[in-house]
């Protein structure tokens, strides 16, 4: 299995190579969930989509967790690269395949218990709560799929190999596709059959992901009898990981607690935020695609030593970034309505989802250094960090804003729509007072 040297070279050339396959990942990824609100809104009309989209807002919360945790065997992986170590190579992926299967178990049992609390605690309309108790339960009984899938692609992330997971990826997406029009179109399952859709494309990704590593094993070795638990490795896994993982349920837990604001203002204020929502996901790609690249190669300088390198890594990426976004901020703001318009042509959506979608879309520009700047403090280990903006920017900010734009100044879906750029301009000021003291420069593996 080959893995990539970024401690020499072009640095943007190497960057924006590097990002590619990132951001081609989460836009087939994204065009799936384009796709899927397409399908389900087709068939199942506009209760359709708010079910779905709520609960796989619940769904996507878990993931990101996931992939946060992951993040920290990622993390040791590219440093320990960027020292040239197999052996705790080896060892790092052993223990992160192992943990993650644990992890799987308890995480399933815990959210399928917990299913229809959490859906009433996000004021879910009465008229879609058991869909969306359907489509959650249904994908959470898949979770399994979801951690073993993100463990091997941040296993080869860490190693500098982003384009194999992306063709996973686009083969999990397509197949994904594929059969929603098979379970919600020709079988009329409806929102359950979007959920099962999900489900089994992980399960082949999951499973063609492990066949693959299987075949080419070198450093990464996938055999159940490789399987074990590095006491050392666990717990600098979950030093790493669990900070990013915290606050990924805390931010998912402000953007649930914002969503359950939208959701209280009716069934198409949820539907036009979640069909806006789609095209924010899209325009946030590729500064989120460059900050995951950085953060590898920033892990494997700092692993090296060389930290005038990861500095370098940081201003190119945060360039780059900004002169996608400005495109992206400006292509929203005069074709706001046909790019919506491709997801619903109900009139109260679309004029939800617009108001929505050109006060949001300012946020395009602040992510793009926000995600740099968290991919600094990511790839040299400084995971507890970056757990302070993230909280603050999502819920000390971002939440009471919202609920006094909605309820005392009665700016209603505006209001949401305010408290997103509200608390990223909290976040890029934490960041760059963090990265300007230099205190991300002592290396913590």
């Amino acid at each position: 299995m080959r893995s990539y040297d970024f401690t020499q070279g072009n640095i943007r050339t190497e960057l924006v190579r590097f990002s590619i396959p990132f951001f081609l990942t989460s836009l087939i990824q994204s065009l799936y969930n384009i796709a899927d609100i397409k399908v389900v809104g087709q068939f199942c009309g506009n209760p359709g989509i708010a079910a779905t989209s709520i609960a796989g807002n619940l769904t996507w919360s878990l993931t990101y967790g996931i992939i946060a945790l992951c993040n920290g065997g990622a993390i040791m992986v590219s440093q320990y690269v960027g020292r040239k170590s197999d052996g705790d190579v080896q060892e790092t992926v052993s223990t992160l395949f192992s943990l993650s299967l644990i992890l799987a178990a308890a995480a399933t049992a815990l959210f399928l218990t917990l299913s229809s609390p959490l859906l009433r605690l996000l004021n879910t309309p009465a008229e879609v709560f058991q869909d969306a108790r359907s489509y959650f339960s249904i994908c959470m009984a898949g979770s399994v799929f979801v951690f073993g899938y993100n463990a091997m692609a941040s296993v080869l992330r860490g190693m500098g190999d982003s384009r194999t997971p992306m063709y996973f990826g686009v083969a999990s997406c397509l197949v994904n596709i594929g059969l929603d029009l098979l379970f919600v179109g020709a079988l009329r399952w409806g929102v359950s059959g979007a959920a099962w859709a999900t489900v089994i494309s992980q399960a082949l990704s999951m499973l063609g992901f492990a066949a693959y590593l299987r075949v080419n094993r070198s450093v990464i070795d996938v055999r159940p009898s490789t399987f074990r638990l590095n006491k050392s490795k666990v717990l600098a896994i979950l030093r790493l990981g669990f900070p990013g993982a915290v606050q990924s349920f805390v931010v998912s837990g402000g953007f649930l607690m914002v969503s359950a604001l939208t959701n209280s203002l009716g069934v198409s204020a949820a539907s036009g935020v979640a069909v806006a929502g789609k095209k924010n996901n899209v325009c946030q790609m590729p500064a989120s695609a460059i900050g995951s690249a950085a953060s590898s190669m920033v892990g494997q300088n700092v692993g090296s030593g060389n930290y005038d390198r990861a500095r370098s890594v940081l201003k190119n990426a945060i360039g780059t970034s900004l002169a996608v976004a400005s495109l992206a901020f400006i292509a929203v703001q005069l074709f706001a309505r046909p790019l919506l318009g491709l997801l619903s042509s109900e009139e109260e959506v679309l004029s939800q989802g617009l108001d929505y979608l050109r006060v949001t879309s300012l946020d395009y520009l602040l992510t793009a250094l926000v995600f740099p700047l968290n991919a600094l403090c990511n790839g040299s280990g400084h995971t507890l960090f970056t757990m302070i903006p993230s909280i603050v920017s999502s819920v000390v900010a971002r939440v009471p804003v919202a609920y006094f734009c909605v309820r005392v100044l009665h700016l209603k879906i505006i209001g949401v729509g305010i408290a997103t750029p509200t608390g990223t301009i909290s976040a890029i000021l934490i960041c760059t007072w963090y990265y300007l003291s230099n205190r991300w420069c002592k290396n913590t593996i």
